[in-house]
């Protein structure tokens, strides 16, 4: 087993890390759930269309269903007269057929009568107020028009929604118009989260001691697993000493994923490695050419039952935590819960100030986003320290400073990977009993 004390540090570039990381998972297995409870999860199979959608030619607008050769060169001066026949609202059907100079009464969503191709809109005639039984069409500019034929949007047997897909309030709806009220998903991944050091309390913890310093990592990344669609477990906060840390390892053993924050480095009080290294942990690789966040970790460790679970060390500086998990443990999540769209969208922005970072390594910097007349711009959301908070609440995106550049000038173009809104997250349902006492 290796010495940590003496470890060689990796330095993998950042996309080699994640490449690494990515390329190592395989999706959890699949579930039914009710179409309702899908919200957040991802497809594990094709869902196919079991009817057309539209299942008939139905009705743009209300309006007249007719022949559209009837209203040829009908004008406000020159009306064309046809004989209404019938009406049909939604859900109703005509049995009959219009026929040369025949009209049917016609609204939104109603199904099309045979021998109807046109239906004109209400506004263009006199809404049978003249004759009784008689309509005058004004024009015929609707010729032809609303008319939603079936299967426009999908004919029988159609794939509604691709494997993978993660389902949002879009993709529930065109599950229900497929009538698929159950829905074959991912299983959601288990993610156990263990902080420690002698310095943090927990915010359940009566303690008042001003030389101790609130936890937050574990609170940030509970969040970050419910918002990815995961299902957290906070094991709380373990002493800087090997036998607590074992002690709280140990109830993590049924989940499929396990972050450890803080003690990521080569201090004497950094044990997470020497114990996971006791318990077999197969390292791929420890640190990663970027900032903040560098001295991560990889790897898997083997469990009683013969199989492995994932885990990552991330750093305990609050920054560092927050890039990491988003730039690595988050797409693997996702991954793990069969999505196939594993990205943040990027979006480019100008400079609003000089960006800098180490020209040897990957730089993430927490920005805010504005636009200034039709451009987007990218200003630093706060002070850049890896130990800070204040910046996390503030940013809109990290901007991303590729390796082997040191600055970005003031109105030159940066990419930005943009972070959650909150307000359109679709978390998992917060589950107390995976709140691991301690």
């Amino acid at each position: 087993m290796p010495d940590f004390e003496s470890r060689t540090a990796d330095w993998l570039p950042f996309d080699q890390a994640l490449a690494r990381i990515l390329g190592q998972v395989s999706p959890l297995p699949s579930e039914t759930v009710p179409l309702d409870e899908a919200l957040g999860r991802a497809l594990a199979g094709d869902v196919l269309a079991p009817t057309p959608l539209p299942p008939w030619d139905n009705s743009a607008m209300d309006g007249y269903a007719i022949r559209g050769d009837d209203v040829a060169g009908a004008t406000k001066d020159r009306p064309v007269v046809l004989v209404v026949t019938g009406v049909i609202h939604a859900g109703t059907r005509f049995e009959g057929t219009v026929g040369q100079g025949e009209a049917v009464r016609i609204m939104t969503g109603g199904e099309v009568p045979a021998g109807a191709d046109t239906v004109i809109r209400v506004e263009d005639t006199d809404r049978e107020e003249t004759d009784t039984g008689s309509l005058r069409i004004y024009s015929e500019r609707d010729r032809g028009r609303h008319v939603r034929p079936a299967g426009q949007d999908w004919p029988e047997g159609a794939v509604a929604l691709k494997s993978g897909t993660g389902i949002g309030p879009g993709q529930t709806a065109v599950l229900a118009a497929s009538r698929a009220s159950l829905v074959s998903v991912h299983r959601r991944p288990k993610v156990a989260i263990l902080a420690s050091g002698d310095e943090l309390v927990d915010l359940d913890s009566q303690s008042s001691d001003p030389h101790r310093i609130p936890e937050s990592n574990s609170h940030y990344v509970s969040a970050g697993v419910r918002a990815a669609g995961g299902t957290p477990m906070r094991l709380g906060i373990a002493r800087d000493d090997r036998a607590d840390i074992r002690r709280h390892l140990a109830r993590a053993a049924d989940a499929d994923v396990l972050v450890t924050l803080g003690g990521a480095s080569m201090g004497e009080g950094d044990l997470f490695k020497t114990v996971l290294d006791d318990l077999g942990l197969e390292l791929d690789f420890w640190r990663v050419k970027i900032r903040p966040g560098s001295p991560m970790s990889f790897g898997r460790l083997p469990l009683k039952d013969g199989g492995s679970q994932t885990v990552f060390g991330l750093p305990g500086n609050p920054a560092s935590t927050f890039v990491t998990f988003e730039v690595f443990v988050r797409p693997f999540l996702l991954a793990l819960a069969g999505h196939v769209r594993l990205e943040r969208p990027i979006v480019t922005a100008l400079a609003a100030g000089n960006l800098r970072a180490a020209g040897d390594i990957t730089g993430f910097l927490r920005v805010r986003l504005s636009r200034s007349s039709a451009e987007l711009e990218a200003s630093l959301a706060g002070p850049q320290g890896s130990g800070l908070v204040g910046s996390l609440g503030a940013a809109d995106g990290l901007a991303i400073i590729p390796e082997g550049v040191e600055e970005i000038p003031r109105g030159a173009p940066v990419e930005v990977m943009l972070l959650d809104d909150p307000r359109s997250v679709s978390p998992t349902p917060v589950d107390e009993s995976q709140r691991v006492a301690e």
